[in-house]
C-alpha cells in the first residue's frame, strides 16, 4: 500500500525524491562508465574494453551524466521539494503534469539501457554522417528515443515551474523572492527555449536514418552543419541550464550566512544570472570555429563568448564578498565547499575564455584541453553544488544532523581525488593529445595514470557521502524544526549524540553542536 501511494502521489516532496532516486541512478551509471574508460587508459596500447565498445561507453556516459543526474537532482530533486516552500504554497500549481514529468523519465532510462545493449557509439553529439548512416543498428534510435523522453520532461516541468513562479508574482514582492526561486525561472527559461531546437533536430536525424530523408546529407541536398548549429542551440544554453540552480543554491547560502542586501548582494546575483542567460543564448557556434565560419560570425561568437565572463565574475566576486561578511568559524564543512566550488568553477571558467578566442580553439580543439575544461565546469562545478545543496538542506529535508568531522574528511578526498583526475588533462591537452581516442602516445602514461587515480579517488568520495548520509539516519541525532517563510528551520531542537560533533543550519548561521 506504501508503494502504492508513491507510484501515483501528487505530492511535491515525494516526486522531487523520486527524483533524487532516478538521479542517484543515473549519477553512478555514469560514474561507473567513467570508471572504465579510465581502466582503459591504464595501458597505452593495450584495450581493456574494444575500440567499438569504447565509443558506446564515451556517449553513454556523458548523456547518463547530464541527462540522468545533474538534471534530475539539480532541477528535478531539489527544485520539485524547495519551489513550494520557498513560495509558501502546499504544491505546484500542475501537480498531475509534474508527476508525469518524473515518470516519463522511467521509459527515457529504459530506451537507455536498450541503447547500451545494441550499442551506439556516436558520440553524445550526435553529429552527422556517423549518426545518419555510420551506424545502422537500433541502439542510436533508442538513443534518441531517451533523449526525446527527456526532453519532454524536462519541457513539462519548465512549464509547471514557470506557471507556479509567476502565479505568486502577484502576491509576493517580486524583489524579495529568494534567489533560488530566480535561478529556477531563468534554467526554465533556458529549457523552454532550446530543448524544442534539440528535439527537432533529433527527429529530423531519425527521419533521415530510417525514411530516407535527407536533412543533414549533402547528396540529397543537406546540410550536415545545420544539424550542428540545431544541437549547440540547445547544448550550450544546456551547460548554463546545469549550473544555474547551483549558482542559486550558491547564493542563497552566501546570503544567508552573511545576511547581505547590498550592491554586491541579491540584486548583483539577479542582474548577473539574467545576463548569463541573455548573452549563454547567443553563442552556441564557438564550438563550431572548425567548420568553415567566416571572419566576421566567429569574431562575433568569439566576443560575446569572452563577454559572458563579466556577468560569471561578478557572481564570484559577490560570494567572496559574502563569505568574507560571514560570521562563521571557518571549520564549517558547507564553507570550505563553497570555497571549492569557487575555485573549480573558476578554474573552469578561465580556460573557458581561452578557448573562446577562435585560434586557439583551432589549436586545442578535440583535445584534453577541452575535455578538462568542460568537468571543471559541470563535473566538478555542478556536482559541488549537488553536494552543497545536500549538506545545507538535509537536515531540513530529514530532520537528521550531519557529522561535521566526516564531512571535512570528505571535502579532502572529494577536492584531492577531483584535481588529480582532471587537471593533467590540462597538459595531455597542450601537447595536441586527442580525446574519444582508446590508444595513445606511451609517454603520456603517467598522466593517465594520474589522472586514472584520480578517478579511482572521486568514486571513493562518492560512495563516502552515501556512507556520511547513512551515518546520519543510522545515528539518528533528531532535529525538531519548523519551515520558515525563506526555507530555512526555524525554532530548532536538536539531541545529539555526545561523542559526535554534528551541527545543523538556521536562519543565518551554522550553529555547532556536540564535541566541537
Amino acid at each position: 500500500m506504501h508503494l502504492f501511494t508513491w507510484l501515483f502521489t501528487l505530492d511535491h516532496k515525494r516526486i522531487g525524491m523520486i527524483y533524487m532516486v532516478m538521479g542517484l541512478w543515473g549519477g553512478f551509471m555514469g560514474l561507473s562508465l567513467s570508471m572504465l574508460i579510465r581502466l582503459n587508459y591504464t595501458e597505452p596500447y593495450y584495450n581493456l574494453i574494444s575500440p567499438e565498445v569504447y565509443n558506446y561507453i564515451i556517449t553513454n556516459h556523458g548523456l547518463a551524466m547530464i541527462f540522468f543526474f545533474l538534471m534530475p537532482v539539480l532541477i528535478g530533486g531539489f527544485g520539485n521539494y524547495l519551489l513550494p516552500l520557498l513560495l509558501g504554497l502546499g504544491d505546484l500549481n500542475l501537480p498531475r503534469l509534474n508527476a508525469l514529468s518524473a515518470w516519463l523519465m522511467l521509459p527515457s532510462a529504459v530506451c537507455l539501457g536498450i541503447s547500451m545493449i545494441n550499442g551506439a557509439g556516436v558520440g553524445w553529439t550526435f553529429y552527422p554522417p556517423l549518426s545518419s548512416g555510420g551506424y545502422t543498428g537500433v541502439g542510436a534510435d533508442f538513443l534518441m528515443f531517451s533523449l526525446h523522453l527527456a526532453g519532454v520532461s524536462s519541457i513539462l516541468g519548465s512549464l509547471n515551474f514557470i506557471c507556479t513562479i509567476y502565479s505568486c508574482m502577484e502576491n509576493l514582492i517580486i524583489l524579495r523572492l529568494s534567489i533560488v526561486i530566480w535561478a529556477y525561472l531563468f534554467t526554465s527559461i533556458l529549457l523552454l527555449i532550446s530543448l524544442p531546437v534539440l528535439a527537432a533536430a533529433i527527429t529530423m536525424l531519425l527521419f533521415d536514418r530510417n525514411f530516407s530523408s535527407a536533412f543533414f546529407d549533402p547528396l540529397g541536398g543537406g546540410d550536415p552543419v545545420l544539424f550542428q548549429h540545431l544541437f549547440w542551440f540547445f547544448g550550450h544554453p544546456e551547460v548554463y541550464v546545469l549550473i544555474l540552480p547551483g549558482f542559486g543554491m550558491v547564493s542563497h547560502i552566501c546570503l544567508t550566512l552573511s545576511n547581505n542586501d547590498s550592491l554586491f548582494g541579491y540584486f548583483g546575483l539577479v542582474a548577473a544570472m539574467g545576463a548569463i542567460v541573455c548573452l549563454g543564448s547567443v553563442v552556441w557556434a564557438h564550438h563550431m570555429f572548425m567548420v568553415g565560419l567566416d571572419i566576421k560570425t566567429t569574431v562575433f561568437f568569439s566576443s560575446v563568448t569572452m563577454v559572458i565572463g563579466i556577468p560569471t565574475g561578478i557572481k564570484v566576486f559577490s560570494w567572496l564578498y559574502m563569505m568574507g561578511c560571514c560570521r562563521v568559524r571557518v571549520w564549517d564543512p558547507v564553507l570550505w565547499w563553497i570555497i571549492g566550488f569557487i575555485v573549480l568553477f573558476t578554474i573552469g571558467g578561465v580556460t573557458g575564455i581561452i578557448l573562446s578566442a577562435s585560434v586557439l580553439d583551432a589549436l586545442f580543439h578535440d583535445t584534453w584541453f577541452v575535455v578538462a575544461h568542460f568537468h571543471y565546469v559541470l563535473s566538478l562545478g555542478s556536482y559541488s553544488t549537488v553536494i552543497i545543496s545536500v549538506v545545507w538542506w538535509w537536515p531540513q529535508i530529514t530532520g537528521l544532523a550531519l557529522n561535521k568531522y566526516l564531512l571535512q574528511g570528505h571535502w579532502l578526498v572529494s577536492m584531492v581525488g577531483f584535481n588529480l583526475c582532471f587537471f593533467p588533462m590540462h597538459f595531455m591537452g597542450l601537447y595536441g593529445l586527442p580525446r574519444r581516442v582508446c590508444v595513445y602516445d606511451p609517454s603520456f602514461y603517467w598522466l593517465n595514470v594520474l589522472s586514472s587515480m584520480g578517478g579511482l579517488i572521486s568514486v571513493i568520495s562518492a560512495m563516502f557521502l552515501l556512507f556520511i548520509l547513512w551515518e546520519s539516519v543510522v545515528t539518528g541525532n533528531k532535529i525538531i524544526g519548523l519551515w520558515g517563510s525563506n526555507g530555512t528551520v526555524l525554532n530548532v531542537l536538536t539531541i545529539p549524540l555526545p561523542h559526535h560533533g554534528v551541527y545543523i543550519s538556521y536562519p543565518g548561521y551554522w550553529l555547532p553542536l556536540g564535541k566541537s
